[in-house]
């Protein structure tokens, strides 16, 4: 007897075999991952990182002096409007 395959139901044969071979391979990465961080479950890791002020002024220290004094003015300018700081015309007042 003879079997005739559409050619898509060939791929899907392909790819599901490829996928049952090659996930467990997926679950031994993520458990190579969270060993390497000494963690149980990834519910407690984050892979985004928040703002850290100590870079941020590393960085701005590596400008040259007048970008940073163009960046201090923007900031200043900035802190001012939303009132954060007083006006010019306060502080000499």
């Amino acid at each position: 007897t003879t079997v005739s395959l559409y050619p898509f139901q060939i791929h899907s044969i392909v790819l599901s075999s490829f996928a049952s071979i090659m996930g467990p391979f997926g679950g031994f990465f993520a458990s190579g991952f969270k060993r390497a961080f000494k963690t149980k479950d990834f519910a407690n890791m984050s892979f985004i990182r928040g703002p850290n002020p100590s870079k941020v002024i590393q960085q701005l220290l590596a400008l040259r002096i007048d970008q940073q004094l163009h960046i201090f003015n923007s900031l200043k300018a900035h802190l001012t409007e939303k009132g954060f700081l007083p006006a010019l015309e306060d502080v000499m007042a």
